[in-house]
């Protein structure tokens, strides 16, 4: 609940089948942004360590994925 974050302002959803993350801005009116770059009305594919922020004066968030779930890491034994 800060300035400028809408109620339905985006989604951060996991896609299992190409095992990445994908960021969804609901045409917020005050912007989602990844490294600072703007995202409007648009998915884009997020990475661990990408800092995402939620309108001009919301927080930022830093992509973390905890280290049993890594992106692009395979089961051991299983290829």
């Amino acid at each position: 609940q800060s300035a400028g974050v809408a109620d339905r302002h985006a989604a951060l959803e996991f896609s299992a089948s190409d095992n990445s993350f994908v960021l969804q801005d609901f045409n917020s009116p005050h912007g989602t942004f990844v490294n600072s770059c703007q995202v409007q009305n648009a998915a884009v594919r997020v990475r661990p360590g990408d800092i995402l922020s939620f309108g001009t004066a919301g927080a930022s968030f830093e992509l973390v994925v905890d280290g049993a779930a890594q992106v692009g890491w395979g089961c051991p034994g299983k290829g």
